[in-house]
């Protein structure tokens, strides 16, 4: 018997176009496929919302979405997604990112939703931060964990994690995956990105990129130190690209400029669908302090490009040490640079590594799979 069709609404703090909303959209685009009425609040107007609308999907905007904490705006979204969920009368609630997920819970029990999902796309209690800080993000978690119906993790790292009595019993890991996109050749990607002098500037150095927003989570200061420290000993220098856009954009800035590298550093900011220029690069790098399952790493392996990345989160599930890649310890740049030299000495490894890791992907991380298992929780 197919599944009756029901009222679907998606949650999400804020509208750029990051992992966790590209979930959203794809998952929404699914759904809505699949013959479910679909729609999606957000805070703001920006690229997930035009995509979302392109697709036919509804969308609302939450007044006070926004990542900080501030007492007037969480009323503000209280109410504005109150007000979104009585006209919209969703059968589900599928909440993502913390703050929505706690906020958006306690909305959807007080107005009697039918059924809560909670997506964790990684635990914010497991962030770099301050004790207290932690141990709020950790209680915000549990009461979102008990609030909600079933709860996501896209990671088994992140379900060992998950130590809080009465939420355990409601989790499912659900590995986020990526499906084949289009690319740009080498030469196209160059061309779009750079100017002709930069690409024969650096034809001969190895070319690394990492995208996505930049946060103190994102480490970019490993690879920067990393860098310093190869092509101070090395012949052949890297390139490191920096596609996104943060609040630590001009520290970074700083930093480059005075480790004397703004010639091998260069800042692209935001770029829209920056993965279909992928194979513009040799090596993807991903020195994160702290991930769930990340869209970015995801969409490199299935480029094809050869990775390095820290070992945190659910990257250990994706990058199987000298298999499917690399790992590396985001405390020490010097694991970046003696992984950077293993690849260069050996050029077989990367066409290796990127291999296995693209059918590694294939095999565990489907899309169908994904959708699927998201569905049946759906279904009550």
């Amino acid at each position: 018997m197919s599944p009756v069709p029901k009222r679907l609404l998606f949650v999400i703090t804020k509208s750029f176009f990051g992992g966790a909303q590209r979930y959203v959209f794809e998952l929404a685009v699914a759904m809505q496929a699949a013959g479910h009425t679909v729609a999606v609040a957000c805070g703001g107007r920006e690229e997930l919302v035009s995509r979302l609308e392109a697709a036919g999907i509804l969308t609302f905007e939450i007044i006070g979405a926004e990542r900080d904490i501030n007492l007037i705006k969480e009323l503000r979204f209280l109410r504005s997604l109150g007000q979104i969920v009585q006209d919209f009368k969703p059968d589900i609630i599928h909440l993502n990112s913390s703050k929505a997920g706690l906020l958006g819970s306690l909305v959807a029990r007080l107005l009697r939703v039918p059924k809560i999902i909670f997506t964790a796309h990684g635990w914010p209690f497991l962030e770099d931060r301050p004790l207290p800080w932690r141990l709020m993000a950790w209680l915000g978690s549990y009461l979102t964990g008990l609030l909600a119906d079933r709860v996501i993790l896209v990671s088994q790292h992140d379900q060992a994690k998950t130590h809080m009595p009465g939420v355990l019993s409601k989790c499912t890991v659900i590995h986020t995956s990526v499906p084949s996109f289009p690319l740009l050749s080498r030469a196209e990607a160059r061309q779009a990105l750079f100017s002709e002098a930069i690409v024969r500037e650096h034809e001969h150095n190895i070319w690394l990129i990492m995208h996505g927003e930049i946060n103190h989570n994102k480490n970019h200061t490993a690879v920067i130190n990393a860098i310093a420290e190869f092509n101070s000993t090395h012949l052949t220098k890297l390139f490191y690209t920096i596609i996104g856009s943060g609040d630590l954009a001009p520290l970074l800035k700083d930093q480059v400029s005075l480790k004397g590298l703004t010639d091998y550093v260069h800042f692209l900011g935001y770029q829209s669908d920056a993965r279909q220029y992928l194979l513009g690069f040799d090596i993807y790098v991903m020195p994160s302090k702290k991930e769930g399952l990340p869209y970015s790493l995801l969409e490199s392996g299935m480029a094809g490009v050869p990775c390095i990345a820290s070992r945190v989160g659910g990257i250990p599930e994706v990058i199987l040490d000298h298999e499917t890649g690399l790992l590396t310890d985001p405390e020490n740049h010097m694991t970046i640079v003696a992984a950077l030299d293993f690849l260069l000495i050996n050029p077989d490894k990367r066409t290796l590594y990127s291999d296995n890791l693209k059918q590694h992907l294939t095999e565990n991380f489907s899309p169908s799979t994904l959708i699927a298992k998201t569905a049946a929780l759906y279904n009550y």
